[in-house]
C-alpha cells in the first residue's frame, strides 16, 4: 500500500496490491474512500484500478452510490476525477440493470463528468438519453454524449428535437452552454435522419439566432421541407454564406452527414 501511495512507485504498487489478492481488499477500499483536502487524485484512481483486477464490483458501486464531492474547488475536482475513474470501471466489469441505474441516478447528478457519462452512454439504452441530451452542453462529455446518442439511433429523437428548439435560459438572453447544446442536438438529429414527424418541429430554426443554427436547419429544410420553404430556405443560406467566416461557410458547404 506504501507503494501504491508513491509518486514515483505508484504504477507497480497497482501491480504488487492485486498479486496480494482479495486480502487487499478492505485496505484499497480504505484509500478509495479517503478524500484528499489539496486535490490529489492519483492513489486513489490506482485503488480504482487495483479493485477492477480484483473483480471487486461492489465496492465500487457502494462507493459510487453517495460518492462524497469536497466544498473546496481543488479537492472537488480530485473527487470528481476519482468518481470518472470508478464509474469507468464500474461499467466495464459489471452489465447488469443495477449498475446500470445506479451510473443513471448519478448522471442526473453529475451530467458534466465525461467519465460518467460514457460510462452511462457505453450501455446504448434509451433510458440513459435524459442523461445524455443534457451533457451535449457540457465540453468535455459532449463528445461521448453524441457518440452514444448516435448509437441509439432513432430512439433518441424524442429528446433530441425539443432540446434544438429549447435556449436556456431565454430565448433572448441564450447562455453559451444552451447554444453549443442546441447546436450539437440538430447535427445529431440530421446525423440520425430528421423524420417527417419531426421536420415541423424544426421549421422556427431556419430563423434562429446562432446562424450555425440556422444554416442546418435550412439544409435540412431543402430535403424534408414544402416548395414554399425550400426556396425560404435556399434565400437564407445564400444571405449567411454572404456574411459567414470560414467556420460557417464550411458548415454551409459541408454535405449532411448520416450514420448507420
Amino acid at each position: 500500500m506504501e507503494s501504491l501511495r508513491s509518486l514515483q512507485d505508484g504504477d507497480r504498487g497497482v501491480l504488487a496490491v492485486i498479486a496480494c489478492g482479495h486480502e487487499a481488499i478492505p485496505s484499497l477500499k480504505e484509500v478509495l474512500l479517503r478524500s484528499d483536502p489539496s486535490g490529489l487524485f492519483e492513489t486513489r484512481c490506482r485503488a480504482v484500478r487495483a479493485l477492477r483486477s480484483l473483480g471487486s464490483s461492489d465496492v465500487l458501486a457502494d462507493f459510487l452510490s453517495i460518492p462524497q464531492l469536497g466544498a473546496d474547488p481543488a479537492q472537488r475536482l480530485g473527487d470528481e476525477a476519482v468518481v470518472e475513474a470508478a464509474a469507468r470501471a464500474l461499467a466495464e466489469m459489471r452489465r447488469d440493470d443495477a449498475s446500470f441505474r445506479l451510473l443513471l441516478k448519478l448522471g442526473r447528478r453529475l451530467p458534466y463528468l465525461a467519465g460518467v457519462v460514457g460510462a452511462l452512454g457505453s450501455f446504448d439504452r434509451p433510458e440513459a438519453a435524459p442523461v445524455l441530451v443534457p451533457a451535449l452542453g457540457e465540453d468535455e462529455a459532449r463528445p461521448l454524449a453524441e457518440a452514444a446518442l448516435l448509437r441509439l439511433g432513432r430512439a433518441a429523437l424524442p429528446l433530441l428535437v425539443p432540446a434544438t428548439t429549447s435556449p436556456h435560459p431565454s430565448v433572448d438572453n441564450e447562455s453559451d452552454g444552451s447554444r453549443r447544446k442546441r447546436r450539437s442536438a440538430l447535427e445529431l438529429v440530421s446525423r440520425i435522419g430528421c423524420t417527417k414527424r419531426a421536420w415541423p418541429r424544426l421549421r422556427s430554426l431556419m430563423d434562429d439566432k446562432d446562424a450555425r443554427i440556422s444554416a442546418l436547419a435550412c439544409k435540412l429544410c431543402l430535403l424534408h421541407g414544402t416548395a414554399a420553404e425550400r426556396e425560404k430556405a435556399a434565400s437564407r443560406l445564400a444571405g449567411l454564406l454572404a456574411g459567414a467566416d470560414w467556420m460557417l461557410r464550411a458548415d454551409i458547404l459541408r454535405p449532411l452527414r448520416r450514420d448507420e
